[in-house]
Parts: structure tokens; C-alpha cells; sequence
């Protein structure tokens, strides 16, 4: 065998020759004591959930880019600090920090109680707010000041009311709460159960009666049609009530209120009065991380990639994902216990602020390119899951094929599944359309990818979404639960093994698209949304690697320099956008603009005959072209248009469609190309032909310039996709453009 060991336990080998697409890989499956595989224990991996959910309890655990996800990665850290073998082997970790749009940090949540005469502190909880939305998200600040991290903590004491019903939230007036906390039954504001329209109109016309305090309790169930508190610490409906009244709101879970003698909500009516201490604070931008381990193997030239996220959705998160970290962890234990070398380079990566918007995964695949380039493959571990009574769920492998590209082979996930069942587990393949977790971003670099997770989506969405119908994103997604399928969770880290191992024994031919011989290079040194590159552009790299190109990043921060463009036929220099904004009022923080020298490499990279296409955006995206924020910086990408005469000026442009002009072979087959609705920015053109345009705005435009060509962009959002590829057909001309 490949794999090289310190003792060599006499191992039987079973071989299992499987045709696929042409591949006819080997798989090694140990029986003898002794053996990786026999040493996956169901004991150390809820060793490995019971730490991970012990993070920052009822504080918000750990919740992105907090101080609750800052020690899950020191945990990791430490735990992997402590094999021996490994770090013999050369175990090396790399902590990365980057910044996110928006973080809430809870830092104390308190709600005691008088029962019978005498005050009792019960577990609680407080919200996370919304993800993208400054001035929403300040409503969940108990001072209202952005980045301000002093210690002011709110508190309001009163009398209880209780409210269980839409219909008594409808006959409340005034006089009966102020001056008074409401204890809320979830149930009455479960967006699952009403729709989020009904929920937060529920919800507002509870706040604006003024309460002083809320807390709102939840029940456990795992009866579908019933609630059981899916998303109530991080996207409730309690996000989107606007509200000049909204109080100091806290969370708790009516189990947790049994030990002080509330056993069930007739019992609330014991509670004499309430006290809540409320401390939280707000930060744009928000700093969050990922912790990377490298474990050397026999052949360096080629790796494999683990990856689970690190934090939670401000809920004990056991399931999701404290269990795909803890996979992670099993794998290395395993390693170090067996004192086994992987064939090749494993990485084992554990990803900060997934619950935002897959940012850690995102900045991991703008900084390890040269990694991605020689990965076999990835796989995620997101996540063990509980269904609800009557659900029948099954572990599944979820990629995203060339499918749409006229190609839905799967030979990832076909590897996989075929290496499980030599293992005795059954798997079920999935291909879908669209980003299901932190390896969704690394097809934007052409890397063969998959999820593994415990779910039957269909069904679950039938009984109202997978989150809800698979009890995570809920007060209750705790190691309690998880026990309830331990059976799965240990065949979860058996086919985490058989992809660390025996896919880099094998090193089998995964990837689909074809050879690259050309290199496009996305250039966002100055763009800090991960969300406004390869990473979000899926379809769009997609369509690259399809067209023969090599996708590589520029990550943020990183200038650009004329050794870096060499080699690239195509260059895509993306929108300067940083996260300070006009909206937040914090714009001195820091401010992104094209370096001189930068310009003067693009300028000779183009004068000597390469394709550089100008993109710009009036607003921050996020996947889906979903617009957010105003982009004040838009105009600092007049420093590099305009060496090459293109100009932007005033808009956004309110259009969602520009119509095609012309017969230059950028719009070959183009009738219109798709924009998004508000955010591209005219420009003027000193020479040149025009593209596409809208009410006489030019918005995508062609110059020669030297011996090469500046295609200009009004829209970065041409780039992505609503979900679908409507500019297929304009990416696809670029490629052949830029060859």
C-alpha cells in the first residue's frame, strides 16, 4: 500500500475494481485490529461535540466571527497540538483571520427570576440580528453604537405577562405590557409554521405595544407542524420588525426553566417578575477565521481537502456543524493513533463564519491557490443531522456537475460512493444547482467537490425546509440529539477517512472539465466581498474551466503585479469595494483604491496584447446578485479605466436587462445581457465599440488598446447569476475572446 507506517499492522486488503468514466481506482479496506478504519469511535467523536458545544453556552456558543467560534478554533488547534505522531509527521497550522461584513457579539445574556419570594438565574440566550443589514442589526445592540465594545449592558425588570396565542398578541394594547415582560411562546412568530410575512407582522404588533422586555420561549418537538424554535437566534422574523419600541430580548428554551420549578407553560404563570441583563455589540466589519491543517503525505504534489465549519448559528450547533468538526478531528486522531501517512498531502480545514455567507471557505480559496491546483478533490463534512418523526433520511454526497455545461458527470461523488460501500455504507449522490455549502466555492476554481450530510431534502422541504424539518439552526441541535444517531455520525467520519486515504492512494482522474492551456486571473486585491468573485461567480467560472482556462484570484489585499500577469490570457479586474460604508457613518476606518503601480502593470499587461475586462458595481452583492449595501467606491475605478479612455459616471442604472448592439464577437448569439436591477454604473467610451446599452447608457463596451483589448463592464453582476447562467452565452464569447 501507499501509505507509509511507523508499525505495520498486518492489514487484509480487499480490492473492488470499479468501472467509472474510464477510471478503474482501487480501494483498501482494513479488517485487522489495528487498522484506521477499526479505530473510528463513536466515544471520542462525542468527546470531540460535548467540548465543542461546552463553547460560550447560552453566550452565543459560536456564533460567527465571536469570540465563541475564536476559541472552537483554539480547541482545534490544541487538540491537534497533542498527536504526537503527527506532529513527528510535520503537522503544520495556519490560523488565518479575515473580516466579514457584519457580526453580533453577546456578551452577557442573563434573565433571572423571583419564584416564591426568591430570585433564580435561568440559561438564556440573545440574537443575533440580521447578517447584512447595518442599521437592522443595530436594534440588537444594547447601545445602538457600531464597533463600540464597552461593557453597557441594558436591564429592565418587571412584572410577567404571558402570551401564547396570535390572538391574544392581537388583543394586547398598551397598558397591559409596558412597564412589563413578555414571555412569548416562539410558536406565535415561527416563520416555518406562518410564512415570514405573517410572522414579523405578528411580531411588530407585539413590540409596538412597548413591553420592556421580551423573552421569547421555545419547546422542544420533533412533530412536523410543530414549532421547536428553528432560527430564533440568528434569522428570525424578530430581524425584520422595525419598530421604534423594541425591547431588550432574550431566548430561552422551557426545558431549561424545569429545574426552578417550570415544568410546562401553565407554570409561567408562577414566575412573580423577570430581570434582563442584556449585553451586545455590534461590529462592520466583524473579524473571523479559519484554522488549516497540513499533515505531510507520501507524495506532496497532489492533496486531498477536509473541510467542516467551525461555527454555529447562535445555537449549541452539535449537529451543525460541531459534528463535521469533529469528523475532522477523528480523522487526525486516527492518523496519529494508527501512526499512518496519508498518500498524499491531506488538509484538514475548519471554516469561521460559514452561517454568514460561506466567507471562511471563500478566503481559504482565495489564499491556496497553488493548493487547488493540486487538489484531487474536497470534501465537506456539513453535517449530521435529526429528522423529524416520519423522515427517513440518508447520507448523502451533494456536488455540482458541469450539467449545465452539456457534462453532469459525477465522478467524485460516484468515487465516493463506491469507496463507502466497500465500508458497508450506503450513500446516495446528489447533483443540484446551486450552493449548499463551504465546497459549493471551490467550483469556481474547477476543484471536484462534494458535501456529505444526512438529509433527504425533498422530503424535508416538503415539511417545511430542511433546517427546521432536520432540528439544526434550533435551541435544540445538541449532543442530546445527536446521540439519537450516533450510528450515522460514525459512518459519517468512515467515508471522511476513505476520502482522505484511499482517493490520494488511488489519485484518480476526477476532474471533468477539460486540460487547462490558458489561465484566466481574477484580480480583488481591492475587492474585499468574497462574494464578488469566483467564488459566488460559480456558473461564470464554471464556463471558464469549460472553455480551457485555468481560474485563478488575486485574494484581497494582495497587489497586483506584472509577474502575476505573465502567463494570463484573460484578466477580470473586479470592483474596488471595501466594507466600511457611507450607511455605517465609518468610512475613515480604512479605503481601498488602485495602487500606481498596479495601474502601470494592467496598462503594459494590455498593451502587450492581453484581454482585461473592467467591471464595476454601484452596490456590495452577495450570492444570487442580491444587492445589499451602497458601493461608495465605485468611482475609484475610474484610476485604471480611464488610462484606457473608459469613464464611469452617475447612475446606477435601474435596469435589469441591456439590450445587445452591434456584431462584434463579444455578443455573438447576445440579444440582451442581464444585469442587476439598480447596480450597474454608464460609462462613456473615448473609441471603441458598443456592446450593450440601455435608454442610450453604454454598459458594456470593447477598445483596443496597443495590441490587446479592455472589455468594460458596467456591472459585475453580468459575471453572476440569479441563481441561473442568462449571460452564458457573453461568458462563453469572452472565453474564446481572450484566446
Amino acid at each position: 500500500m501507499a501509505m507509509q507506517t511507523k508499525r505495520r499492522p498486518v492489514w487484509v486488503v480487499f480490492v473492488v475494481i470499479v468501472l467509472m468514466g474510464g477510471m478503474a481506482p482501487t480501494f483498501a479496506v482494513e479488517d485487522a485490529p489495528g487498522g484506521p478504519f477499526d479505530l473510528i469511535s463513536q466515544e471520542s467523536l462525542f468527546a470531540f461535540l460535548e467540548d465543542l458545544t461546552a463553547i460560550e453556552p447560552y453566550s452565543g456558543w459560536r456564533n460567527s466571527a465571536t469570540v465563541g467560534e475564536a476559541a472552537g478554533l483554539d480547541y482545534v488547534a490544541g487538540t491537534l497540538g497533542g498527536y504526537g505522531y503527527l506532529q513527528e509527521l510535520g503537522l503544520a497550522l495556519e490560523r488565518q483571520t479575515f473580516n466579514v461584513f457584519l457580526a453580533t457579539e453577546l456578551w452577557e445574556t442573563r434573565l433571572d427570576l423571583t419564584l416564591d419570594g426568591a430570585s433564580v438565574e435561568v440559561p438564556a440566550d440573545g440574537l443575533r440580528g440580521p447578517r447584512d443589514e447595518i442599521g437592522q442589526a443595530l436594534r440588537f445592540d444594547s447601545d445602538g453604537a457600531l464597533n463600540d465594545s464597552d461593557s453597557d449592558p441594558a436591564v429592565v425588570e418587571g412584572p410577567v405577562v404571558v402570551v401564547r396565542s396570535v390572538g391574544e398578541i392581537d388583543a394586547l394594547r398598551p397598558a397591559d405590557v409596558q412597564g412589563k415582560v413578555v414571555f412569548l411562546d416562539y410558536a406565535t412568530i415561527d416563520r416555518v409554521l406562518f410564512g415570514m410575512d405573517t410572522a414579523v407582522r405578528n411580531a411588530w404588533r407585539l413590540i409596538d405595544n412597548g413591553p420592556a422586555g421580551l423573552v421569547v420561549v421555545t419547546q422542544f418537538s420533533n412533530a412536523p407542524g410543530e414549532s421547536h424554535g428553528a432560527f430564533i437566534g440568528d434569522v428570525s422574523a424578530l430581524n425584520h420588525v422595525e419598530s421604534a419600541n423594541t425591547p431588550p430580548t432574550l431566548y430561552v428554551r422551557l426545558e431549561d426553566l424545569a429545574p426552578f420549578g417550570v415544568a410546562g407553560w401553565d407554570d409561567l404563570a408562577k414566575i412573580e417578575s423577570a430581570r434582563l441583563t442584556w449585553d451586545a455589540d455590534v461590529f462592520s466589519p466583524g473579524e473571523s477565521g479559519n484554522l488549516v491543517a497540513r499533515i505531510p503525505g507520501v507524495d506532496s504534489a497532489r492533496a486531498v481537502i477536509l473541510g467542516a465549519h467551525i461555527d454555529s448559528p447562535n445555537a449549541p450547533g452539535a449537529m451543525d456543524d460541531a459534528s463535521g468538526s469533529a469528523v475532522l478531528l477523528e480523522v487526525a486522531r486516527v492518523l496519529d493513533e494508527a501512526q499512518v501517512q496519508p498518500p498524499v498531502d491531506l488538509y484538514l480545514a475548519w471554516f469561521g463564519s460559514e452561517e454568514l455567507g460561506l466567507y471562511g471557505s471563500a478566503h481559504f480559496a482565495a489564499t491556496h491557490q497553488d493548493l487547488l491546483d493540486r487538489a484531487l478533490a474536497m470534501l465537506e463534512i456539513d453535517c449530521l443531522t435529526y429528522p423529524l418523526d416520519g423522515l427517513d433520511a440518508e447520507i448523502t454526497l451533494v456536488t455540482w456537475s458541469y450539467g449545465r455545461l452539456g457534462n453532469n458527470d459525477t465522478r467524485w461523488t460516484s468515487y465516493l460512493s463506491t469507496s463507502a460501500g466497500a465500508l458497508g455504507i450506503a450513500v446516495a449522490p446528489r447533483d443540484v444547482f446551486y450552493i449548499y455549502s463551504d465546497n459549493s466555492v471551490l467550483n469556481g476554481f474547477d476543484v471536484p467537490n462534494a458535501n456529505l450530510i444526512y438529509e433527504d431534502e425533498p422530503a424535508m422541504d416538503a415539511v417545511g425546509g430542511f433546517h427546521y424539518a432536520a432540528q439544526v439552526h434550533a435551541p435544540y441541535d445538541t449532543v442530546e440529539l445527536a446521540r439519537g444517531v450516533g450510528d450515522v455520525f460514525e459512518q459519517m467520519a468512515h467515508v471522511a477517512l476513505a476520502a482522505a486515504l484511499q482517493t490520494g492512494q488511488d489519485a484518480p482522474a476526477l476532474r471533468v472539465a477539460p486540460q487547462p492551456d490558458r489561465r484566466a486571473l481574477f484580480v480583488a486585491g481591492h475587492t474585499e466581498s468574497i462574494h464578488m468573485m469566483p467564488a459566488a461567480f460559480i456558473d461564470f467560472a464554471m464556463a471558464l474551466a469549460w472553455e480551457g482556462f485555468d481560474v485563478d484570484l488575486i485574494p484581497y489585499g494582495q497587489p497586483v503585479t506584472a509577474a502575476d500577469l505573465e502567463d494570463a490570457d484573460l484578466v477580470v479586474a473586479l470592483p474596488v469595494v471595501d466594507y466600511p460604508g457611507a450607511e455605517a457613518g465609518n468610512l475613515d476606518q480604512y479605503d481601498e483604491a488602485w495602487r500606481a503601480d498596479e495601474i502601470a502593470a494592467l496598462e503594459a499587461y494590455v498593451d502587450a496584447g492581453g484581454v482585461l475586462a473592467l467591471t464595476n458595481s454601484a452596490n456590495r452583492l452577495k450570492f444570487g446578485n442580491r444587492m445589499l449595501d451602497p458601493n461608495e467606491d465605485w468611482e475609484d475605478a475610474n484610476a485604471l479605466a480611464e488610462v484606457f479612455g473608459v469613464s464611469y459616471y452617475g447612475g446606477p442604472v435601474s435596469a435589469g436587462q441591456a439590450a445587445a448592439r452591434g456584431d462584434h464577437p463579444l455578443v455573438e448569439g447576445v440579444r440582451a445581457v442581464e444585469l442587476v436591477g439598480g447596480n450597474a454604473i454608464p460609462f462613456t467610451l473615448e473609441d471603441g465599440w458598443v456592446l450593450a446599452e440601455f435608454n442610450g447608457a453604454l454598459l458594456a463596451g470593447v477598445v483596443d488598446y496597443g495590441q490587446g483589448h479592455v472589455v468594460a463592464l458596467g456591472d459585475v453582476g453580468m459575471l453572476g447569476a440569479a441563481w441561473e447562467p442568462q449571460n452564458l452565452r457573453l461568458w462563453q464569447n469572452l472565453a474564446r475572446f481572450a484566446r
